[in-house]
């Protein structure tokens, strides 16, 4: 049974599933953006998919984590680690994968506190406290939070923002180099099964972001299914004003308004993308622009496709300029945003010229 009411997130949702049918991908994904100028983003997973040209066919099945740190000049530097699976151990709220620790804490209400993170990959390193300032949902009403479940074979699908905004503060390591750093971040949970549906079966293309403006933090998706489901689109929005949620719907309506080609994939993507959300007497206008690029990953997910027509991910950095309206008063405000596009397929068939 698949519904579209938004509930809180509870500790179904921040452990992990590795007891599911079948053969489970759970993943943990953070990133962050830090008042000096640098941004981080890091992953721990049992086990992810398409890390064969990375690490090797006899890795590609190991726990991993990435970790990607870009300075305030724009360079990037970016890790895939594999480590054997005896270095993987699962914990209600937190894991350890080799040196690599996430250790997560609870109020006594069970809901995230916070959580601290320790990694050291080769040359590059990050060592944080996070303090949760808001916490987050799940978007269906059933205790599982799966957004696609199947009770026989007990495979499902799932996403859930864990943390949306979190006070950070610690060190990164980049180039070798330590460096004080502290502003905000953001959490989030993955979990899929290679036995369930394919995201090719079921995804077409999609956009996803989340932002910090001034007090306001919102998070959206929206992911439109293939020509087989017609199209059908998945598209929450949750608004919050510091701890408290003021706009949450399913009913999230975006428009990617101007396109360049991504240069090393070949793939067209939004330049500027236009948010609008409302419920009751509030409303979210945003427009996302001037996304700088930092994670490129082709997608071969299907028969026949080549690097000509392949899909990608395109995710990085970008501007969000907010406007928010509550009764009869409007507020402008500029934030961060996280950017995200994705593609199966070519979703604008049109070559560059």
């Amino acid at each position: 049974m698949e519904t579209y009411t938004v509930k809180n997130i509870n500790k179904n949702q921040l452990g992990w599933h590795l007891n599911m049918g079948g053969e489970v991908i759970d993943f943990i994904f953070a990133d962050g953006w830090m008042e000096n100028g640098y941004k981080y983003n890091f992953l721990f997973a049992c086990k992810l998919e398409g890390l064969e040209p990375l690490v090797g066919p006899e890795k590609k099945d190991w726990p991993i984590v990435t970790l990607l740190i870009t300075s305030p000049e724009g360079e990037t530097q970016q890790i895939f680690k594999p480590y054997p699976p005896n270095e993987f151990k699962a914990e209600p709220w937190g894991v350890t994968i080799g040196n690599n620790v996430f250790k997560g804490s609870l109020t006594t209400e069970g809901m995230p506190a916070g959580y601290e993170v320790k990694m050291d990959v080769d040359d590059i390193g990050l060592d944080i406290t996070a303090k949760a300032l808001c916490t987050g949902v799940r978007f269906v009403e059933e205790e599982h939070g799966y957004m696609f479940y199947d009770q026989g074979k007990d495979i499902g699908v799932g996403w859930w923002p864990l943390v949306p905004r979190a006070s950070v503060k610690g060190t990164v390591k980049f180039q070798g180099k330590k460096v004080k750093v502290e502003g905000l971040g953001h959490i989030e949970r993955q979990v899929g099964n290679r036995d369930g549906r394919l995201m090719s079966d079921w995804n077409s293309h999609w956009f996803w972001g989340h932002c910090w403006a001034g007090d306001y933090t919102a998070m959206w998706t929206y992911s439109a299914s293939t020509e087989k489901y017609r199209y059908h689109p998945f598209s929450p929005l949750v608004l919050w004003k510091g701890s408290d949620i003021i706009l949450c719907t399913n009913n999230l309506s975006l428009s990617p308004d101007k396109f360049e080609y991504e240069d090393v994939t070949g793939v067209p993507y939004p330049t500027i993308e236009t948010i609008h959300a409302t419920q009751g007497n509030i409303e979210l206008l945003g427009q996302v622009s001037n996304p700088t690029l930092t994670e490129r990953y082709p997608l071969l997910s299907l028969p026949g496709q080549t690097f000509e027509n392949a899909g990608a991910i395109l995710r990085g950095f970008a501007d969000i300029d907010l406007e928010i309206t509550r009764l009869n008063k409007s507020e402008q405000i500029s934030g961060k945003c996280m950017y995200e596009h994705g593609q199966i397929t070519r979703w604008i068939p049109i070559p560059k010229k």
